[in-house]
Order: C-alpha cells, then structure tokens, then sequence
C-alpha cells in the first residue's frame, strides 16, 4: 500500500490517491485505488517515501493534518484485510471499493428528532441521493454544489455549522448580507486561508466570486436553498416553509434577442474555426427548437413521432416535467442530421465566448444599455450586443421573433414547454425596430 499523486507533473495542487495491490482480484489490473480527497503540490511531495515532504514553521501544522487525513485511509485499509481475514472474505478491488465508500464517501441518514442536523452534510446527501438515479446533469449536480460551498463558506466566517433549527428569516438576511460581502471578505487573509483549505479538499473546481453578486443571482441562488428545504422536508426539518420568504427580489434584466437579419447572417457567415462552426449550429439548433441547451443538446431518433401532419420531437424538459412539442421543419432536421442527431457537448464556459465571437463577426455591435441591481446599488452598464450572446438566448429568440410573427402564445408554450404565461412573457423581448414598423405599418396607411 503506498499514496501517489494523481497528477505528479502538474504545475497545480494533485490529489492524492491510495493505491494497493490485490493479489487475490480476478482481474488483470489488479490495483484498488481510492481518493483522499486531499491535495498538494507536487513540488511538496516526496516520490521516494510517497509522502508529504517534511516541512517547518508555518507549515508544520498542516502537515501535521494532512500525514493525520492520510494515515485514516492507511488504518482503514490495515482494518478491512485483518477483518477480512477473520472472516475469510475474498478480497478483491470491488470489496475494498465497497467498504471505502461505506467509510468515507456515504451518508448516514439520521431521524426527525435529530433537530442539529448540520445542513451541508444533508445537502451532500441530497446529491448523492439524485445522482444515483442517473436523471441529472452536471449542470444541476454544480448547482448544489454551489450551494453547499456558499452555506459552508458562511459557516467558516462565522466559525459554526448551520443546522436547520437555525434557518429562519433572520438566517437568511445574515446570509444573504454575507455573500453580498463576500468578496470582500475574501481579502483577510485569515478567512482566506480558511477557504482555500476547503477548496483544495474536495475533488471539483471551485470559482470563488471575484465581484458582489447581482440581485438575480443572490435570488436564484436562495431559491435553489428552498428547493433543497422542500426536498427535506418532514425527514430533516420541520420548518414552515410557507413563512419563509426570500429576502432577495429578482429584477428584469436587459435580455437581448437576434433579430431575423442577424439570424440570416448567422446561419450564411463561412467560418474557418471549427469550434466556433459547431457552437453556430448548436445555437442555431436552439433558434430553431425553442429549448433550453440542456434539452436539445440531447434530442434522440427515438423522440421522433411520425405523423400525416409532420415529424415531431415529442420531450420532456430536464428542468421541468412538461412535453413539449417540437415541429421539425427542414432547417432544424438538416442540422440535427449533419450531426446524426449526436450534438457535440459544449460547457456554457466555452460556448459563450464562442458565439459572442461569431456575433461579432456578423456585426452585432448595438450598443445596448444594461441595468444591474446589487442590494440598493442601482448600475448602469452600456455592452456590445455581441458580447451579450449566451446559449439561452437562442430559445429567447425562438419566442420572440415567433410572438412577432403572430405566432399565438398557446402554440409558443406548448413548442417551448412554457406553462405559465407570466414566464412567456419574461421572454418576449419586443425590440424597437420592430415597435416603430408596427406602428408605421398600421398608423401610417390610415
């Protein structure tokens, strides 16, 4: 049994892994390997002893707990050999699988009378929970994550754990106080330590906020809590949610749309960069179907339901339960067959800055006029169009343009799985040019 880094030659902190070998595993391969979950610089390692090296001062200290983490997963392992022994278990790499993910990776589900439950633990809980059901995405599994890290980033600054017999609307106006502020925060030095420790613990990158949060974000991000309390409710608390109130109200913000100009100009331009290329047809694919990314980025053959009046994809959101019905018309099917109906899996940190690049190029340079809300701090912000572009403004468009067109609302939700026509209208984003040709075209002949 010895400790190897993931990633000996990396320029950044590693993870360390346990390895061992199991002599008596069927298999080829016969190395268990499990994460600590801890990491260090390669520079700090020692590759002859395959341990931390030695350190003074300072750093002594978290040497200390760092060799103290590592020795748990040495201890275990010693543990279940001698216990498998005794009790003549074959070990094998699924065995020792079995047991490290019982030790350290599980959560123990506690009762209703347990009024202490610390709420980050539940929340890894929920996680896990709905990760083993295969039916969420990365997207939504960073989403809670998020959530976790920000309540436990509070916890540190507060040197406590929160429990949900402390969540009340004074918790919430303390937290949400607290990551307007934490930026801010982010500069002592002390408090900064502590946060680093936590990121360089888990397995998954972590972005700390560099900027305040706006008001639509901090009102999201409270929003997903309450999801997370709704879930738990009457297992870990008995909390009245209907009391609750999100102390955060959203602001409509300067959402922009293409035009059918800019769409055309789109859908023309010859574009050298094959990724920018892919990422033009998969925003396309969003103009054309009126989904969110999440939902078209996987449209399947098998959603295809043939009819006398067309083919139709017939799906069910990821973030909602509601079908939509979408009509495939030549554009749409042209694109998903050049693709055979595989579309490449672009992340939202390289898709936008790709389509604000082709926006660019098409002349998307409007100076369009932005309002950002942060607590009672009110921003006035002036952006290129282009630079505005996101993955969700292609079903923003999709709605738009078909509202313009007189296409009815009914008929909108249904494509798009809107149910509430408050939602519809947030939208519909009716732009000048097209307020001024209404009017000429109507006010103008009589």
């Amino acid at each position: 049994m010895y400790f190897y880094l993931k990633e000996p030659k990396s320029e950044k902190e590693s993870l360390i892994y346990l390895i061992y070998y199991v002599k008596t595993d069927p298999s080829k391969n016969k190395y268990f390997k499990f994460s600590t979950k801890k990491k260090i610089h390669p520079s700090e390692w020692s590759f002859e002893t395959k341990s931390p090296l030695p350190k003074r001062g300072g750093g002594g200290k978290g040497l200390k707990q760092l060799n103290l983490h590592l020795a748990k997963y040495s201890n275990h392992l010693e543990k279940v050999i001698h216990e498998g022994e005794i009790n003549k278990v074959l070990l094998t790499k699924e065995y020792l699988k079995k047991k490290f993910d019982e030790e350290f990776n599980s959560f123990k589900e506690v009762s209703l009378d347990n009024k202490n439950t610390i709420v980050t633990n539940v929340i890894d809980f929920f996680i896990e929970k709905k990760s083993n059901s295969k039916g969420v995405s990365i997207n939504w599994i960073q989403k809670y994550r998020n959530l976790k890290n920000k309540i436990h980033f509070y916890d540190l600054f507060n040197n406590q754990e929160t429990q949900f017999n402390s969540i009340n609307d004074d918790w919430l106006d303390s937290y949400c106080g607290f990551l307007r502020s934490l930026p801010e925060y982010l500069i002592n030095i002390d408090y900064k330590q502590k946060v680093d420790d936590y990121v360089n613990q888990q397995n998954y990158k972590i972005n700390l906020p560099k900027s305040p949060y706006n008001d639509n974000t901090l009102n999201r991000h409270v929003n997903l809590l309450f999801t997370f309390l709704k879930w738990s409710e009457n297992k870990y608390h008995n909390i009245n949610l209907n009391k609750l109130k999100n102390p955060v109200n959203e602001f409509q913000p300067e959402d922009i749309h293409l035009t059918v100009n800019e769409i055309k100009r789109l859908e023309e331009i010859e574009l050298d960069n094959e990724a920018q290329d892919r990422v033009r047809d998969v925003f396309l694919i969003g103009v054309y179907s009126g989904q969110r990314y999440s939902d078209y980025s996987v449209f399947e053959k098998q959603d295809v339901v043939k009819s006398s009046h067309g083919d139709m994809i017939i799906k069910k959101s990821e973030k909602m339960e509601d079908e939509s019905y979408i009509p495939i018309h030549d554009k749409l099917r042209a694109l998903l067959d050049k693709y055979n109906w595989k579309l490449p899996q672009i992340s939202s940190q390289k898709f936008n800055p790709h389509i604000q690049s082709v926006s660019r190029k098409i002349g998307m340079h409007e100076s369009i006029k932005t309002i950002n809300y942060i607590g009672d701090k009110k921003e006035i912000i002036y952006k290129q169009k282009c630079d505005m572009v996101t993955s969700h403004t292609a079903r923003r468009t999709f709605i738009t343009i078909s509202a313009e067109m007189g296409v009815p609302d009914h008929i909108i939700m249904k494509v798009t799985g809107i149910k509430d026509s408050k939602t519809l209208n947030k939208y519909k984003k009716t732009s000048q040019r097209s307020v001024v040709d209404f009017m000429n075209n109507t006010w103008g002949k009589i």
